[in-house]
């Protein structure tokens, strides 16, 4: 059975009750209270990254705001757990474990998935033909009413990504069902102006049935 090296993590984002600046502390903090925060690894605020935060209890945490957003209107507050779990409720990260690991099942097609719905066609050496450059319009900038382009761009990189991995797929009859791509399509998408961030959701369902969320934050 074949295996990649895990880059791809989904973590759970952790239900939130409520959000208000917390009161007595030297620096700009929030004073967050959720479901559980047992296995908080970080807390993102605007999409940035809290330089500090302490669990107080299970369901009340206080993160400081990262100094570049000081001055800013808090629009977003994420806290993320280390819990994997490839639903709505999780965020997927690119990143290299302290243990490295291999990675199988539905988690691997999702992980290929990505692999090449990210990749620019042309730059993979390999194979030319790979890749729905998904990232292509990361960076520009864009007029006030073109955040519908961006999303139907987004749009059309899944729909190419599905039909390159069913075509390779098909070539090998050794991939388990679970790894095998049936169908994949944008459950929710929006951009946000102010963050410059594309946030969107991919269903993907496996020809096992099973199906799997990719939440990304582009």
């Amino acid at each position: 059975m074949a295996v990649d090296f895990q880059v791809c993590f989904p973590q759970e984002i952790i239900q939130l009750n409520s959000v208000q600046p917390a009161e007595g502390v030297a620096v700009r903090t929030l004073d967050i209270t959720g479901n559980d925060f047992r296995s908080v690894d970080e807390v993102l605020i605007n999409g940035a990254t809290s330089p500090g935060l302490v669990v107080v209890s299970r369901t009340r945490l206080l993160a400081q705001v990262p100094d570049s957003m000081l001055l800013q209107t808090i629009t977003s507050v994420q806290v993320i757990s280390r819990r994997l779990l490839l639903t709505d409720r999780s965020l997927i990260k690119f990143q290299i474990g302290n243990t490295p690991s291999k990675v199988r099942g539905v988690l691997r097609l999702v992980q290929l998935f990505l692999k090449v719905l990210f990749t620019t066609r042309g730059t993979d050496i390999f194979n030319s033909s790979s890749g729905a450059s998904a990232l292509k319009n990361l960076g520009q900038t864009f007029g006030h009413n073109e955040s519908g382009n961006i999303i139907s761009d987004f749009v059309l990189a899944v729909a190419s990504t599905q039909k390159q991995l069913i075509v390779t797929q098909s070539r090998d009859l050794s991939i388990p069902r679970d790894e095998r791509l049936l169908s994949a399509k944008v459950t929710r998408s929006s951009f946000n102006k102010n963050e410059s961030a594309l946030i969107v959701s991919v269903e993907l369902t496996s020809q096992a049935g099973r199906a799997a969320t990719a939440n990304v934050v582009l």
